[in-house]
């Protein structure tokens, strides 16, 4: 699904420490490179730093490296990705520069 440009992901709210996390991890082709996306932040806490970005975006030049930078959290594995129920995980329109 990813080799056609079809974006999968995960996101998943963790109760650790006493706090709720959120976690989003997600992988689209866009042009010739797979962009990675990855988030994670406390939610209760999130309004307080909304100006503070905790998102990571990276281009990788095959899906092996794109998914190898998956790191399993929460309980979660590459067997979870999915496609977005909804609205997509990220805009790959915004990262466009970052495929080439």
């Amino acid at each position: 699904m990813i080799e056609n440009g079809r974006q999968l992901g995960v996101r998943k709210y963790a109760e650790t420490g006493g706090a709720c996390i959120a976690f989003i991890f997600a992988a689209q082709k866009v042009g010739g490179r797979y962009i990675v996306f990855s988030d994670e932040f406390d939610v209760d806490t999130y309004y307080e730093h909304e100006l503070e970005s905790t998102e990571i975006v990276t281009a990788y030049d095959t899906i092996e490296e794109a998914l190898d930078s998956f790191v399993p959290k929460y309980g979660m594995t590459l067997s979870d990705l999915c496609p977005p129920k909804g609205s997509k995980y990220f805009d790959p329109d915004i990262y466009r520069g970052c495929e080439t």
